[in-house]
């Protein structure tokens, strides 16, 4: 352990090689490619073209959002310094926001996407960590993140409801929150 971390800061993971960097996208495309032509109804060279550009587009984003969400902000260690925050503090909100999903789904479609308000969140400092606020924000049809402001890292969000089940567990997850609070910084150990 080099002399300047402090004693238990977690070790860099080892990058992986080029074969392992260049699977994760080619699986992307194969998968996205098969379910395209298996969702057309005649399959030529034109279709087969298509689809393997739209499939590499897809494997792209499936890609870029992937590390994106690998590192949503920064935790402060113990010695005072930042350090990439664990993507596991995800899970809980992913593992709500299909339920999110349907339910401003219904919502829309039983009394229409009329009305909302703005509000402002803060984000986490850096491209990555608002990049998956954006994206995760903006998933669910309730929501949308309409703007960004870089400099005070806050999103612009318009929202059909107040804060949903989904929000409120990005909230604890730390990756959005009250403008005032600054998101996506946490300590280490009690506060």
């Amino acid at each position: 352990m080099p002399p300047d971390e402090p004693p238990g800061a977690p070790r860099p993971r080892p990058r992986p090689g080029r074969a392992r960097r260049a699977a994760e996208p080619l699986a992307w495309w194969t998968a996205l490619l098969a379910v395209y032509l298996a969702l057309v109804s005649t399959i030529s060279l034109t279709e087969i073209t298509l689809g393997a550009l739209t499939a590499a587009a897809g494997a792209a984003a499936a890609v870029a959002a992937r590390r994106a969400l690998l590192i949503t902000g920064t935790t402060r260690a113990a010695g005072g310094a930042d350090r990439p925050a664990a993507a596991g503090r995800l899970l809980p909100p992913l593992a709500r926001l299909p339920a999110q999903i349907v339910a401003d789904t219904a919502r829309i479609t039983l009394r229409g996407a009329s009305g909302g308000d703005w509000t402002a969140l803060a984000c986490p400092p850096g491209p990555a960590g608002r990049g998956a606020a954006t994206l995760l924000m903006s998933t669910s049809p309730g929501t949308y993140v309409g703007g960004t402001d870089p400099e005070r890292a806050l999103l612009r969000v318009h929202r059909l409801t107040g804060p949903s089940p989904f929000e409120r567990s990005l909230r604890r997850a730390g990756l959005v929150g009250d403008p005032a609070r600054p998101a996506g910084r946490h300590r280490a150990g009690p506060p």
